[in-house]
């Protein structure tokens, strides 16, 4: 299969393209052009229509997004923009070269007083990040048909250069910097490895509609940050539990969040979602001079 990643330079993308290159010819973009993918802004409609139609992908996989949460509540106009509009114009051009549309959403779609989520429940968002994505799920549903929405969450993995919560907390201990995390948010952290795979098998099987692809074990984000901590021998003990509340963050986060994956480990069959015990020994078992 003909496939092209949007967003391929960032952590899911690029394991993305690192395991459906072994399957298939897949080329990605980059929002800056960043080496070695070409420029493709998803904001601009007649650039999207014009690399789709000289491409010609079977498929189009779209993680570009605007994911800093506070931030898309101080620029909600750029926000719409980037993650409203810009999946819409994907999903046109998808139309229109008759590709099938793999798009990225998220649990910020709720509002966390009564996760876990399953598919058919109702998005309630609390924030701009959310209310966005949410009307980014709509806009692919009402452009395309051959489409799939992924809801995840806490997506991480061992990725020098990344931001995600892994490195920054491998980052953090190792500068000896106090660490700490909220008590009172409830996560499934996934782990961008099994993503792109469960991922992989869904395209390659020709599934469509909605999926919840995250990892299966569901705790506090704090809990979560101690976990790692201690994995990376230090004491989780010194991790500091504090409220959302006392964060003082500009968006509204989930609290009692999470999401239900019955439907996807139902139709995966070689690509199942990770338990945290099995993606933390992953995880760590790329990390160079870590026992596995």
């Amino acid at each position: 299969m003909k496939i092209l990643v949007i967003g391929a330079e960032g952590q899911v993308g690029t394991f993305l393209v690192r395991d459906l290159s072994a399957h298939h010819e897949v080329s990605g973009t980059s929002l800056l052009g960043a080496a070695p993918y070409p420029r493709l802004d998803i904001c601009d409609r007649e650039a999207v229509q014009t690399y789709l139609e000289r491409l010609r992908p079977e498929y189009v996989v779209l993680t570009a997004a605007f994911t800093h949460v506070d931030q898309c509540e101080k620029k909600p106009q750029a926000a719409e923009a980037i993650n409203v509009r810009g999946p819409e114009n994907v999903a046109l051009a998808c139309r229109r070269v008759q590709a099938g549309l793999a798009f990225f959403s998220t649990d910020y779609i709720f509002d966390g007083t009564g996760g876990p989520y399953a598919e058919s429940d109702a998005p309630h968002p609390l924030s701009v990040y959310g209310r966005t994505k949410w009307e980014a799920e709509q806009a692919v549903a009402a452009n395309l048909e051959n489409h799939l929405i992924i809801r995840t969450m806490n997506v991480y993995s061992y990725l020098p250069g990344s931001l995600n919560l892994f490195m920054q907390l491998v980052d953090r201990t190792r500068k000896g910097e106090p660490v700490s995390g909220p008590v009172d948010q409830m996560i499934n952290p996934t782990q961008a490895v099994n993503l792109a795979q469960a991922l992989g098998e869904l395209v390659e099987t020709g599934q469509k509609g909605i999926f919840n692809l995250a990892g299966t074990t569901r705790l506090s984000r704090v809990d979560f940050v101690r976990r790692v901590v201690a994995e990376l021998g230090y004491d989780p003990r010194q991790v500091k539990s504090q409220t959302t509340a006392e964060m003082s963050l500009p968006a509204a986060r989930p609290l009692q969040s999470g999401l239900k994956t019955d439907k996807a480990q139902a139709v995966l069959k070689q690509n199942k979602l990770w338990d945290l015990d099995t993606a933390l020994r992953f995880t760590f078992s790329q990390m160079s001079g870590h026992p596995a």
